[in-house]
């Protein structure tokens, strides 16, 4: 398996990188809820209605512990935390809730460091690798071979 990517161009004029290319990720499929409970089911001696009631349950206990200000963490996922975009205050007495103008969710995906040696000032050097994006590879995507038909053009007299 592998991601899927398409070149694009660079188009605009005031970037220093304008008429260069660059791969995008192309997404093939969405994968439901239901569809991932169905695969876990099957691979696993847990029923598909048992799956998806603990799915459930653990998107109402995350958004309990998010909206309590602590972070979630799972195992070979990563973590999620809440975040905040604020308006400027001109000091602290002035700052309070009223200048949050929203929350999202920021995620960080689970990671472990392989040590390739130590450098001259004997600390340690390697590499973080992203669990899961760990053997991952990337193809192009197939072309869109869809030939428009010449627009028909009307009767004459209609």
């Amino acid at each position: 398996m592998s991601i899927c990517y398409r070149k694009v161009q660079n188009k605009q004029a005031s970037s220093k990188t304008f008429g260069k290319w660059y791969g995008r990720t192309v997404i093939m499929d969405v994968i439901s809820t239901k569809q991932l409970a169905e695969e876990i089911s099957q691979s696993t001696t847990v029923t598909y209605a048992d799956v998806c009631a603990v799915l459930a349950g653990m998107s109402m206990a995350m958004k309990a512990h998010l909206q309590n200000s602590q972070k979630v963490v799972l195992d070979g996922i990563g973590s999620f935390r809440v975040g905040i975009t604020t308006l400027p205050a001109n000091n602290s007495a002035e700052f309070d809730s009223t200048k949050i103008a929203g929350y999202h969710i920021v995620y960080g995906p689970e990671k472990h460091f392989t040590a390739t040696g130590s450098n001259a000032a004997g600390n340690r050097t390697g590499f973080f690798t992203k669990n899961l994006l760990e053997g991952i590879t990337a193809k192009e995507a197939p072309k869109n071979a869809v030939v428009d038909a010449p627009a028909e053009t009307p009767a004459e007299g209609v």
